[in-house]
């Protein structure tokens, strides 16, 4: 007869247990496998960073992109560009970012505003101002972005208002002052990074109103494609900027909605204390011919809408005089960014 071989449950249960323990993983391991994913997260985070950037930023392209085609379908209706404010600073009328304002998909915005009010102390307009976030004049890239309606210079602009983060070219234009130029504070024909007056709006030093050497200045003259002698391809019609480091800059600013290229490229000098990104910190109010110059949080530059259009990134490294060249609609000079 064959007897089965019994084994009792408590020497099972004991084997079982011994099993389930070998199975499990050790402190040790545990520690390596904690150490291991580390490494990998480690690994994958700046690459998923790099990822969302290279996103915002061409996020920001296509808005200016955006912005550029608005321009040249204002100029082929008009036979003129916009110009860029109603002079400064107080003037009714609107400035050149919320005359387009139709041609970017935005026309039920621009109608529930009054034309022939003022972008400062309308009712309406005020309102627009303080209350619409208009997602195409953002660059996502700037964490600003994410608060968009910002004190700004209260004697001349709505405050807080709609900041801008794409502001048109007044190229080597005088600010009121040009303290990044080798080549002199004074301005003339002959100094290639300190040319015309007051943004080009009232007349001295022997130039008149309307001075600005850029597509735009901050003058009721406005231009034609054909005034750009220089090419519409080598000359910058609206560029990058930070709002959060300049409280004059806004979408509805008289004044004023505008950059020069006298201040070298991301300068990241701020009037505004505590902006993100600035390394200088200047007085309310004050040194805008420091703090409002081309800038991003793109890493190593900034991108400019020409006037043909296209957008192109400019390296933060590119020759001051270079950089100031393309700013001029008709300076002559022989530039460009490749």
């Amino acid at each position: 007869m064959i007897q089965k071989l019994v084994v009792p449950i408590r020497s099972r249960s004991i084997r079982n247990d011994i099993a389930r323990r070998n199975r499990a993983f050790t402190l040790v391991e545990l520690l390596v496998v904690i150490a291991i994913i580390g490494i990998l997260v480690g690994l994958l985070l700046p690459a998923v960073q790099a990822a969302r950037e290279a996103a915002r930023r061409m996020q920001c392209s296509n808005n200016m992109k955006q912005i550029a085609l608005a321009l040249h379908n204002y100029e082929s209706t008009h036979k003129t560009l916009p110009h860029g404010t109603p002079n400064c600073c107080t003037n009714n009328g609107f400035n050149w970012a919320v005359m387009i304002f139709p041609y970017l998909e935005l026309n039920n915005l621009y109608s529930s505003m009054d034309t022939n009010g003022n972008l400062r102390n309308t009712p309406v307009n005020i309102n627009v101002a303080q209350t619409k976030i208009v997602s195409g004049w953002i660059c996502p890239s700037d964490p600003a972005g994410s608060s968009p309606f910002m004190p700004r210079f209260a004697a001349h602009n709505v405050s807080p208002g709609h900041g801008i983060w794409y502001t048109a070219s007044i190229g080597p234009t005088q600010m009121d002052s040009c303290p990044f130029c080798p080549a002199g504070a004074t301005p003339s024909d002959a100094n290639y990074c300190c040319q015309g007056n007051n943004f080009g709006t009232n007349a001295g030093n022997g130039y008149p109103t309307g001075s600005s050497t850029g597509m735009f200045g901050r003058s009721v003259k406005a231009i034609k494609f054909g005034h750009v002698t220089d090419g519409l391809s080598n000359t910058y019609m609206l560029g990058e900027t930070m709002p959060g480091h300049c409280d004059f800059q806004g979408l509805y600013a008289l004044n004023f909605p505008l950059s020069g290229t006298g201040i070298p490229l991301n300068t990241k000098e701020s009037n505004v204390a505590g902006a993100v990104g600035a390394t200088t910190f200047r007085p309310a109010g004050s040194n805008w011919f420091r703090v409002c110059g081309f800038k991003s949080m793109h890493t190593g530059g900034a991108q400019f809408a020409m006037g043909d259009g296209s957008v192109q990134f400019v390296s933060t490294s590119i020759d001051y005089r270079t950089y100031n060249n393309l700013g001029t609609r008709a300076g002559g000079e022989v530039a460009s960014i490749q």
